[in-house]
């Protein structure tokens, strides 16, 4: 069966981020990581490992990591594991190169501190376009 969703973009490269991202690549998609800090682009790409993560875990070669918000805004899907008080501020980034319809898969958990916003409502102010999905856990 193929997949609709090949190119997946996850955005936020620590341990929660990074694990996904790993899952999808296994998965056969087609994996780009967004990091804000650019030794785990390097240590991504270079030694394919999260260094400062999730050190001593090898990463799929086929998962690539950029600093670059553009650079993802393609996917088919995208998951955001970028901590609740940032979540705005990297959607509004973010929102003008997301398709209409593209899923934004919401993989922190919290509220917004200074509006109290569910993160689907902060979605749907940053990036009204996108199709709000969740994923969530114990």
């Amino acid at each position: 069966m193929t997949s609709k969703y090949n190119k997946i973009a996850v955005v936020g490269a620590g341990a929660w981020g990074t694990a996904l991202a790993q899952v999808a690549a296994k998965a056969g998609r087609e994996v780009t990581l967004w990091a804000r800090e650019a030794e785990v682009v390097e240590s991504v790409n270079g030694t394919h490992e999260n260094s400062l993560f999730l050190p001593g875990i090898p990463l799929d070669e086929s998962l690539r990591a950029t600093g670059e918000l553009k650079e993802i805004a393609q996917a088919d899907a995208i998951l955001m594991v970028t901590p609740a008080q940032h979540m705005r501020r990297v959607l509004e980034q973010l929102a003008p190169e997301i398709a209409e319809g593209t899923p934004v898969v919401l993989c922190a958990k919290g509220v917004e501190q200074s509006t109290n916003y569910l993160l689907t409502e902060v979605l749907a102010e940053a990036a009204p376009q996108a199709k709000p999905a969740v994923l969530s856990g114990p």
